[in-house]
């Protein structure tokens, strides 16, 4: 088996294509695989995903794309029409509580006890990704919150950008998640000032996403992480810029350079 097997690439820029013409440009990218948004004004709509996800996978498959997960919402109905399509895991990112920090593990928990419910009647994993700010941000927060749930439920999705944000170097954080490791997102960012202060006096910095190679995120030190292990899910770029411009370009190009990095030879020791 060849390492990895499946390029993905997150469709969130291309909501108004039709399913026809979203395959086709991730063809011409070089992708052969999607996570697709099911949500309000995208190709699956929320409330039409019983009949719209398992047409839209079919369509997809027979050019040539596959589905390797959703960005979606975790009701029942989502969870049956992953199962119908062959859909392997629906992602999500865990907010923290307005009750503040402390409050969020009680009820992330309480939650995940839920969707390990689910996940379990379905055969569909729930892959929970961190996010910057007010979210469950890097790796090792996912991991203190996932440790006592079975990775055949509840899964881990690695994100080079967050983790980048958090200065988190990648074999720490994918060793700490390998057991519970469902996909492997790829993008970059850099901070950057801006504004006026805070009103507290605190500088004011944002995450700017950039193409691979302008940011911080260790891409190839991830990939042969991930090909020392053999990880055999699938990697995704999620193109996700802040400045759009030439998106395709973009992505492509960022792809072009995750396949030239993945086909280095693996460093010995590179896994451990």
């Amino acid at each position: 088996m060849s390492f990895p097997t499946r390029w993905s690439v997150f469709t969130k820029p291309w909501r108004e294509s039709s399913v026809d013409d979203l395959a086709e440009t991730v063809r011409t990218m070089g992708f052969d695989a999607v996570e697709l948004p099911v949500r309000p004004g995208y190709q699956v709509e929320p409330t039409e995903v019983a009949s719209a996800l398992p047409a839209a996978v079919r369509r997809l498959e027979a050019a040539g794309v596959s589905v390797a997960s959703v960005a979606a919402g975790t009701d029942e109905a989502t969870f049956a029409a992953c199962a119908e399509a062959g859909v392997p895991v629906i992602r999500v990112m865990v907010p923290v509580s307005p009750r503040g920090y402390a409050a969020t593990d009680g009820e992330i928990r309480a939650k995940l006890d839920e969707l390990s419910v689910s996940a379990e009647r379905f055969g569909v994993r729930v892959g929970i990704q961190p996010h910057h700010d007010d979210f469950i941000a890097d790796s090792s927060e996912l991991s203190a919150v996932i440790e006592d749930y079975d990775p055949r439920f509840i899964g881990a999705i690695w994100d080079a950008a967050h983790d980048a944000l958090a200065r988190k170097r990648p074999a720490h954080a994918l060793e700490r998640l390998w057991p519970w490791l469902v996909m492997a997102n790829l993008k970059s960012a850099v901070f950057e000032r801006v504004g006026a202060d805070s009103p507290v006096g605190d500088a004011v910095w944002e995450p700017v996403f950039v193409e691979s190679d302008r940011g911080m995120a260790e891409w190839g030190a991830a990939l042969a992480y991930l090909a020392a292990r053999a990880f055999d899910g699938p990697i995704c770029l999620t193109a996700e810029y802040t400045d759009e411009t030439d998106l395709v370009a973009k992505i492509t190009a960022d792809l072009a350079r995750a396949k030239q990095l993945a086909a280095r030879p693996v460093p010995t020791g590179a896994a451990r």
